[in-house]
């Protein structure tokens, strides 16, 4: 008898460690914020106006984010029609966004022959979004060589913003 009872307690023992113990929980909620999507309108292309190159050296134009033009000496700038490009950004109230900018961009004429603008410049480096607004500009340097062909030259540039 003494030894069915050391059986049988052993048995028990033995299906008492394999017994596992109900686990313990907790919930948690999950969420998350959608906020407005960033958007960038471009409502001013930059130009640097009307320009007669040098017959013999290189120069360059800068129009500021401002709007200030600085013809080099070696130009004549005809025209006062310059403009600073300009962007409107609209996204979530009172977020703050960052810019960025190209380093440099071809223009070409009717005739394939190119212009490069470089040294962009922005009216500022970052924005806050007041009331879901706000707008800067952006200026940049035209290289012009000597005796640089006649005609219309045209590109583009891309901006980008991005929340911070």
């Amino acid at each position: 008898m003494k030894k069915m009872f050391a059986v049988a307690m052993l048995a028990a023992l033995s299906a008492a460690g394999t017994a596992q113990a109900a686990p313990t929980t907790a919930e948690s909620g999950a969420g998350a914020k959608i906020i407005a999507p960033l958007q960038i309108d471009n409502t001013s292309a930059l130009y640097f106006g009307t320009v007669a190159p040098s017959l013999t050296e290189a120069d360059v134009v800068v129009v500021s984010p401002n709007g200030d033009k600085k013809c080099g000496a070696a130009l004549t700038c005809l025209t006062a029609d310059h403009t600073a490009a300009a962007f409107d950004v609209k996204g979530e109230p009172d977020a703050v966004y960052t810019i960025s900018l190209p380093s440099a961009v071809e223009m070409a004429n009717e005739n394939g022959d190119e212009m490069t603008v470089i040294d962009f410049i922005s009216s500022k480096d970052s924005g806050r979004l007041v009331k879901g607004e706000d707008s800067f500009t952006v200026g940049g340097t035209l290289d012009v060589d000597a005796r640089q062909p006649a005609g219309k030259y045209t590109g583009r540039f891309v901006v980008a913003v991005e929340y911070q």
